[in-house]
Formats: C-alpha cells, sequence, structure tokens
C-alpha cells in the first residue's frame, strides 16, 4: 500500500509505551508500536526495560510466558536469561554462552508517571530529554489522569500540525471563534507558541455560569511524541488546566493518540471534579471532530498557503530534524 505521506511513518523521539501505575514489579507485557512487537518488565528493583520481543535463541516472545527473576528476563522457552542490556547471562543446561546471544534494547525514561522509549532510525542514543513537570508532583494540582485514547489513522506530524492550524477552528470547531496566535519559538527539539481567545465557550464555563474573559493557552511540543497545553481561563474565578497528549505510531498506518489532564484545585472539591469532566468531554468532542479529516485527507507536499493561514510552513521545517532521511519539502 502506498503511503499518503512523503515521510516515514516513524519519526526521532521520545515516544510513551506505557503509564508507571501500569507496570509492577516482576510483570511482564507484550507491546507493538512502532512497527515492532516489544517486550516491556520491571526488574524487581524497580527499574522498567524495554526489549525486541523475541528471544534471540529460536524467537520465543518474552511476553508471552516470560519470568522476571531479579534483575533479568527468563525466555520461556528455553529458560535463557538476559539482563537489563539485553545481554544473555545464563544458559541453564550449556557451559558456554554465544557470544551472540543479545536482544535489542531501547532507551527508557519514566518520567511524569510515563514510561517513554526512544526511537532512531540508526539507532543512535538520545540527545534530548523530556522534562519533569512540576504540576506532576504539586499538591496545588489534581493527579494526572487519562482522559481518553483513541487509534487514528494518520500521521504523528500531522495531528501537530493540526494543532498549529489555527485558522481550521471555527470551520471544524463550532464554537470556536477567532483565535489570535504568537509566533512559533524554536529551541531545538523544543517548539513553543502562546495562543489567546477572547470570550466563548470554553473550560467548564457551563459548570461556572459564566464565559471566560479570555483563555490562554502555552503549547509546548517536545519533539513529535509529547505536546503540552497549559491553559489559563479567566472566569469567575481562574481556571488553570494542564493537558498533556502522548502520541506514538503504531504502525505504517496508525496512531495511539492518550489526552491526560490535570486541573489546579478550585476552591471546592465538587466544582474541581465537575470542571474536569466536562473540559475531558469537550476535549473529546472536539478530537472526535478532527479524526474524520486527519484520516481522510492527504498531505500537500507544496501546500499552496495564503496570508491569513497559521506558520504551517515554519512548523515544517522544525520537524525535519527527527527524520534521518530528510523528507521531500517545499524548498
Amino acid at each position: 500500500m502506498k503511503s499518503r505521506f512523503p515521510f516515514t511513518s516513524f519519526p526521532n523521539g521520545w515516544f510513551r509505551v506505557a503509564y508507571s501505575d501500569e507496570l509492577h514489579r516482576g510483570q511482564i507485557k507484550p507491546l507493538h508500536y512502532l512497527g515492532r512487537d516489544l517486550v516491556i518488565f520491571r526488574a524487581e528493583n524497580g527499574t522498567p526495560h524495554v526489549f525486541d520481543a523475541h528471544c534471540s535463541h529460536l524467537g520465543a516472545h518474552l511476553g508471552y510466558g516470560g519470568k522476571v527473576k531479579g534483575e533479568v528476563i527468563e525466555c520461556p522457552f528455553h529458560g535463557w536469561c538476559f539482563n537489563g542490556n539485553g545481554q544473555c547471562v545464563d544458559v541453564p543446561y550449556a557451559n558456554k554462552i554465544p557470544s551472540k546471544a543479545q536482544i535489542p534494547v531501547w532507551s527508557v525514561r519514566e518520567v511524569n508517571g510515563v514510561i517513554m522509549v526512544y526511537y532512531h532510525a540508526q539507532g543512535e542514543t538520545p540527545t534530548w530529554e523530556i522534562p519533569e513537570l512540576p504540576e506532576y508532583t504539586s499538591k496545588e494540582w489534581t493527579p494526572f489522569r487519562l482522559g481518553h485514547r483513541w487509534k487514528i489513522r494518520t500521521h504523528v506530524q500531522e495531528v501537530i500540525e493540526n494543532a498549529v492550524d489555527y485558522a481550521h477552528l471555527p470551520f471544524v470547531h463550532i464554537k470556536w471563534e477567532t483565535v489570535k496566535s504568537e509566533p512559533l519559538e524554536v529551541d531545538g527539539s523544543v517548539l513553543k507558541w502562546r495562543a489567546s481567545r477572547e470570550g466563548g465557550e470554553f473550560l467548564g464555563s457551563a459548570i461556572l455560569f459564566a464565559k471566560p474573559e479570555e483563555t490562554l493557552s502555552d503549547i509546548t511540543c517536545y519533539g513529535l511524541g509529547c505536546k503540552l497545553i497549559r491553559v489559563h481561563a479567566k472566569v469567575r474565578i481562574n481556571v488553570n488546566v494542564l493537558l498533556m497528549f502522548l502520541m506514538t505510531p503504531i504502525d505504517h498506518e496508525y496512531l495511539d493518540v492518550h489526552a491526560l489532564f490535570s486541573i489546579k484545585k478550585i476552591f471546592n472539591p465538587i466544582i474541581t471534579s465537575a470542571v474536569a469532566r466536562n473540559i475531558i468531554n469537550q476535549l473529546r468532542r472536539e478530537i472526535q471532530q478532527d479524526i474524520p479529516i486527519l484520516e481522510n485527507k492527504v498531505y500537500p507536499i507544496v501546500p499552496n498557503l495564503c496570508d491569513g493561514d497559521a506558520p504551517i510552513a515554519q512548523y515544517r521545517r522544525w520537524v525535519r530534524q527527527f527524520y534521518s532521511e530528510q523528507p521531500i519539502t517545499n524548498k
């Protein structure tokens, strides 16, 4: 099948594969992301590891019947044991371990309650990191919560481009009005911009019985796998929300999109909970409105942009750094 996109489905960078509370000590889980079968396990010392899934001996999948023994994972087929570096350290019925008894391992980070792996087409080590978020450990904010997840037939680059494209908002998302966006700020693998909107209905205003005077959104993208939106809405009281979108390619066609959120606690826990529900319900509606377009559009290599369009060309220049083989672009 011919791809709709003139670039690989798997750009380089950090991508979510699990959440911290999903993986207990000694637990193993099979995964399929980035076009590969993977296995994730947490050693008894608490360290998470992600390997290619299949044993280098006779190809058994470690995620189905494998065991964690201390700091190693044991293959369910013949009992070969591999340490956290993917090196075989024990063959229970042999006197000599084969020199090529190794399983490819992935760079893993556990941050903000999320387990992420670093993908690079040439297998290079990470050159940048996902930072710890102050909201994650702050008692003033609610615990990070998964609001919803979607399996979308699209490319991760397209999802973030859709966020940059503010011109589509009043046409696809009916309740949205004109949004003012400041210029994009590029700092290596990080992309930032601010958007503002006056009036309208947004972020729990139905619960608070008032429309916001102004809504400010500070957006930060860490590569293509993690997008943060910090929203400040001035209603009867100030409402502060953190939205975190985690996007991981499953295969050459589909993308796994997760939306997490946290809200700065309002004076009343019941009001806080009600506003949070209102926010996530609106978020689900708006993403559902985007999906039919994302799943059926094509990618114009040379888009026919006008002076009222968002900085799509600047965004596309920024994303080039995440491809080992440069995509076809408008020069």
